[in-house]
């Protein structure tokens, strides 16, 4: 994963197009995994299964949204569950999902985890097509592995079956 050779000002970063987008750390641009088959799957899913719960509730599901997390980071989520639209959101998502690649490391999902819950955000799904396996992360509370195979934010009161969203 590659940076930028120099550090950039948010300013510049906000009005820079990247393809694939890139996160904003500390004045640094950084590059993420592109996601693969089971990735791009999986976070599919995920947006229509979210869309669907969350539609009554009058919220926006959005797929690679950049997140305005502090003054000087700006994280990517796979996808995102917001009040309302904005070009940056700088409003805490009341959930936030990351798919993990092939080549993710715990390191980079934990630092964003943390930086979505500094932020204010509720609920944090991690899940990872390629392991079978997934995790939430509510407030305080420590990481829970899912077990019963049930991703649940209670923030929302939403619930989606992994195997539905699992390739």
């Amino acid at each position: 994963m590659a940076t930028s050779a120099a550090p950039i000002t948010l300013d510049e970063y906000i009005s820079t197009s990247y393809s694939p987008d890139c996160e904003y750390i500390d004045g640094v641009v950084l590059e993420r995994n592109v996601g693969k088959g089971k990735h791009a799957y999986t976070q599919g899913k995920i947006y229509l299964f979210l869309s669907g719960q969350v539609l009554s509730k009058k919220l926006i599901v959005l797929p690679e949204q950049r997140v305005r997390v502090s003054l000087s980071r700006v994280r990517i989520p796979d996808v995102c569950v917001v009040e309302e639209l904005e070009e940056i959101v700088t409003k805490a998502p009341l959930l936030c999902v990351e798919i993990l690649s092939p080549d993710d490391r715990w390191s980079r999902v934990i630092a964003s985890v943390s930086d979505y819950q500094m932020m204010g955000v509720p609920c944090v799904w991690v899940i990872d097509p390629y392991q079978v396996k997934a995790w939430t992360f509510e407030s305080e509370n420590p990481p829970v592995e899912v077990k019963d195979g049930r991703l649940t934010a209670q923030s929302l009161g939403i619930e989606v079956q992994l195997s539905d969203v699992l390739p």
